[in-house]
C-alpha cells in the first residue's frame, strides 16, 4: 500500500479527464443552476417576498383589532 507519493508519481494537474471528457462550469454565483438568474432579479423576488410577508401580517394584526 502506498501512503506517500514519490516525486513524479501524480498526474498532472492540467491534464484533461480520463476518456478525453471535459466538464466546462459556469462561474458562481447566482446564475448557475436549471434556471440560471441576475442578481437584480434576487434581489427583487427577496424584497418582495418579504414586503408580501410584511403586509400579510400587518392587516392580520389589523383584522384582530377591529
Amino acid at each position: 500500500m502506498l501512503f506517500r507519493h514519490e516525486p513524479g508519481t501524480l498526474p498532472p494537474a492540467t491534464s484533461a479527464a480520463p476518456g478525453g471528457v471535459v466538464v466546462e462550469r459556469p462561474p458562481p454565483g447566482p446564475a448557475r443552476g436549471k434556471y440560471p438568474a441576475s442578481p437584480w432579479a434576487i434581489a427583487a423576488l427577496g424584497a418582495t417576498l418579504v414586503l408580501a410577508t410584511v403586509l400579510y401580517f400587518v392587516l392580520r394584526l389589523r383584522k384582530l383589532r377591529s
